[in-house]
């Protein structure tokens, strides 16, 4: 027996199923097979076929004919639609791999594109989404980082603005960028903004700093610096320590400035008051520290020298008080003559050496005649009887009746210190 649906040949009558291709053999017979098979009628099969001239077939070969024919009219309707599907299989797995591949190049180019856009590269990742664009123009997401990166290029026009509004001390017009740029960056999400967060930040500090430091700038004293100072608190965190740093630094200069003045003045001790008020506010600061100790070392010098100073003008003091009490008068251009009659005249000059004014000067002579013998001692007054210092006054007097030639002798001076 063979299956009437591939003609292969089946294990027996008794078989319901095809064993080459499983088709149901109970369901239906073959046309061929169903006429009736008793001698009787095969007899008059061969005697009717022998009498019309045609041979007898057997019967193997009359079921392989069948076969044939069953298998031609089953194969060509199943076999045009399979190659159909083959060949529309083969074009749709080409045409879907392609478009995998295509997928890929575009995933590719917006993971490049998002790299680059985090470093800033906008030109380059803005270049890499318009390539991914051309192979998938319906990608919506692209378009979507396109918007993204050229606000982020705009945010990033905006921060130059500033840090040069900033750097020309246009700060009205940085505070009025800044808050422009809060504003446009509160609108936007994602990591491609967070580190826009952190600088215009910076920038407010900056910002703050300067505003800070033109009121330092104003302030001239110590006490309004730290007046200034102690309203720090108003002000974040991360601003304070830039400002404090600010006004301590000018605190430190102007202490510093008004110690140097009072230190030529030789005020040392309103000197290091000055700096000692300056180190309430700016603890332990390294220049002020030095300039106290400079102050200090100068105050030491010059008590030393001011003691040197006073020994020596109290001895100096002591020497001039003895010069004016010995030496104050000096006695020159003596002379003494003996005229026709006999009489001697004593003249001569006297000046004040004293450093003081001097008064009632008395002068003691001794009058020797040529062989050196003492005549006799007197004394005189000077004609003026106050001198000041470096003044000179004449003096003169007479002896009668001494009748000879003699030399006079200064011996001693008397005078008053005013």
């Amino acid at each position: 027996m063979y299956c009437h649906h591939c003609g292969a040949k089946t294990a027996g009558d008794s078989a319901r199923f095809c064993s080459s291709c499983g088709t149901d053999l109970t369901s239906i017979q073959a046309p061929e097979l169903q006429a009736d098979n008793s001698p009787a009628s095969h007899s008059e099969e061969n005697n009717q076929e022998k009498a019309e001239g045609h041979f007898t077939i057997p019967e193997e070969q009359s079921l392989v004919s069948t076969r044939h024919k069953i298998k031609s009219k089953w194969f060509w309707p199943i076999a045009l639609p399979v190659l159909s599907l083959i060949i529309a299989g083969g074009a749709s797995a080409g045409y879907y791999y392609h478009q995998v591949d295509l997928n890929k190049d575009v995933i590719s180019l917006k993971e490049k594109a998002e790299k680059e856009a985090l470093k800033g590269n906008y030109k380059e990742a803005l270049s890499s989404l318009e390539k991914a664009s051309k192979l998938r123009p319906s990608y919506k997401i692209l378009d979507e980082d396109k918007v993204k990166i050229e606000k982020a290029q705009e945010l990033e026009k905006i921060l130059a603005d500033i840090s040069e509004s900033l750097k020309t001390q246009n700060l009205d017009e940085a505070n009025s960028q800044i808050t422009k740029f809060k504003s446009l960056l509160e609108k936007q999400q994602g990591p491609l903004f967070t580190p826009f967060q952190a600088r215009v930040e910076e920038k407010s500090t900056i910002l703050a700093v300067a505003k800070i430091k033109v009121e330092i700038n104003n302030l001239s004293t110590v006490q309004q610096l730290s007046e200034k100072l102690s309203s720090l608190s108003s002000l974040k965190t991360n601003e304070t320590e830039e400002v404090k740093r600010l006004i301590l630094t000018k605190i430190v200069d102007l202490a510093t400035k008004a110690a140097e003045e009072q230190l030529k003045e030789k005020q040392f001790t309103n000197a290091i008051s000055t700096i000692d008020k300056g180190l309430q506010y700016a603890v332990n600061d390294k220049k002020l520290l030095s300039f106290k100790d400079r102050i200090e070392s100068e105050q030491t010098a010059f008590e030393k020298a001011e003691q040197q100073r006073i020994e020596q003008a109290m001895e100096e003091a002591a020497q001039e008080d003895l010069m004016n009490r010995t030496a104050a008068v000096n006695v020159v251009n003596v002379t003494a003559s003996t005229d026709d009659y006999g009489d001697l005249y004593i003249a001569g000059e006297v000046t004040n050496n004293a450093t003081v004014p001097i008064s009632s000067i008395k002068l003691f002579y001794t009058v020797y005649d040529l062989n050196g013998n003492v005549i006799g001692t007197d004394y005189l007054y000077v004609d003026t009887y106050y001198l000041e210092p470096g003044q000179t006054s004449t003096f003169e007097s007479y002896h009668f009746g001494v009748y000879q030639d003699t030399t006079v002798e200064i011996t001693g001076a008397t005078w008053q210190l005013n």
